[in-house]
């Protein structure tokens, strides 16, 4: 049976490794996050006259990502790996599109008559923001020619929206309670010969579409809710 040197085995590791975890680093995702928003961003939090909204302050930085667990399984005719990243964007990006997509949508939904004179505040808890790019793949290498195949992939973190609301009238609490909107997103894999850097801002502008739809629907539940306290 042919055998590595420890050397040369301990050499090729390493020259595996630094080829693959230097396609996809943190760095380079927060570079293409801040392309597609911008290198800051602030939450724009904007309220009427019978809605206000509520948000944490996460600060300005667009995105911040981390290295995933190297996973290798070196033999020596198969080879096995797992790389990539994990992506957190700031919060205030989801919550921007939340804000300005729902107050048009109250209004189109006449939201204020079946308040009946109620203030509504609205507290953004939870909004999926969370994306990991990962990198799979495998080899087996037969004497001069070797076979495999790389799987790339940006799998969302399976993370609900979660709004919490408050009715009040003349400042006393009516009722209170917490929205939940299944997430939307799902893993989109980067084809063949296709860009991993489109396929990402792609991705994102699928999130984006789909924050704005998990938001209508957030105020579609809460209608239910308001219709059940205003017609007991």
């Amino acid at each position: 049976m042919i055998k590595l040197s420890s050397g040369l085995f301990t050499g090729l590791s390493l020259f595996i490794i630094v080829v693959f975890t230097s396609c996809l680093t943190p760095r380079k995702i927060d570079k293409w996050t801040a392309a597609h928003y911008g290198t800051t961003v602030n939450t724009r939090i904007k309220n009427n006259d019978y809605i206000t909204i509520k948000a944490s302050n996460t600060g300005d930085i667009v995105s911040v990502s981390e290295k995933r667990k190297f996973k290798l399984v070196p033999a020596l005719i198969y080879w096995q790996w797992e790389y990539g990243t994990n992506t957190k964007i700031n919060q205030a990006v989801p919550t921007n599109y939340f804000n300005t997509t729902i107050l048009p949508y109250a209004n189109i939904k006449k939201l204020k008559d079946k308040l009946n004179g109620q203030k509504l505040e609205l507290t953004v808890n939870n909004v999926p923001a969370v994306f990991s790019v990962v990198d799979k793949g495998w080899m087996v290498f037969l004497l001069l020619w070797y076979v495999g195949n790389e799987h790339i992939y940006i799998d969302p973190e399976k993370q609900d929206m979660e709004i919490g609301y408050r009715l009040l009238k003349d400042n006393v609490e009516t009722k209170k309670g917490t929205i939940t909107v299944a997430n939307r997103n799902k893993a989109v894999e980067v084809k063949v010969f296709h860009s991993t850097k489109k396929t990402y801002w792609a991705c994102l502008d699928q999130y984006n579409a789909n924050i704005q739809a998990m938001s209508k629907e957030a105020i579609d539940k809460l209608l239910i809710e308001i219709s059940s306290q205003v017609n007991p």
